[in-house]
């Protein structure tokens, strides 16, 4: 299964979720906390493994799944 992407759009100072390389967006939000919840929420939902967070920089972190909880590593 894709990755799940938490990415922000500067075009409209909004932030996404999208499932791996796919051009629409599952979801936008206003802010990346809610954006990331939304991730979480949908990952748990269709059993992601992985969400990827990338902030306004290009750096990104990731959550990985371990059992019921989500775990980060940062890059």
């Amino acid at each position: 299964m894709p990755d799940l992407h938490v990415i922000p759009d500067p075009r409209k100072a909004t932030w996404q979720v999208r499932e791996g390389d796919d051009a629409e967006p599952r979801s936008e939000h206003a802010t990346a906390g809610e954006a990331e919840v939304e991730a979480r929420r949908r990952a748990d939902s269709r059993d992601f493994e992985r969400i990827v967070i990338h902030d306004r920089y290009a750096r990104t972190r990731e959550l990985i799944r371990r059992g019921r909880a989500w775990l980060q590593r940062g890059h």
